[in-house]
């Protein structure tokens, strides 16, 4: 995942510091700020289980409930 697409959803990150960022906080800003080709990305890049993990563990709240119900039902099957 190249850094302009990141940092679309890690606006108030410097550069510099999102290479040390951990997987989990990443995953879940793209999950709850991204779009879906982003949320299709990270399971590119992380792998489906990480984001299932991690989506798992968030609030419905967090995520748009449109947007919840596609990954809930559609993407993370």
């Amino acid at each position: 995942m190249n850094k302009q697409d990141l940092q679309k959803v890690l606006w108030d990150i410097n550069e510099e510091s999102i290479s040390a960022l951990p997987a989990d906080f990443i995953i879940q800003r793209i999950l709850s700020y991204g779009g879906l080709f982003l949320a299709v990305k990270a399971i590119h890049e992380y792998g489906n289980l990480a984001v299932k993990q991690v989506f798992e563990t968030m609030k419905p709240t967090s995520i748009p409930a449109r947007k919840y119900y596609y990954i809930k039902n559609f993407l993370l099957i």
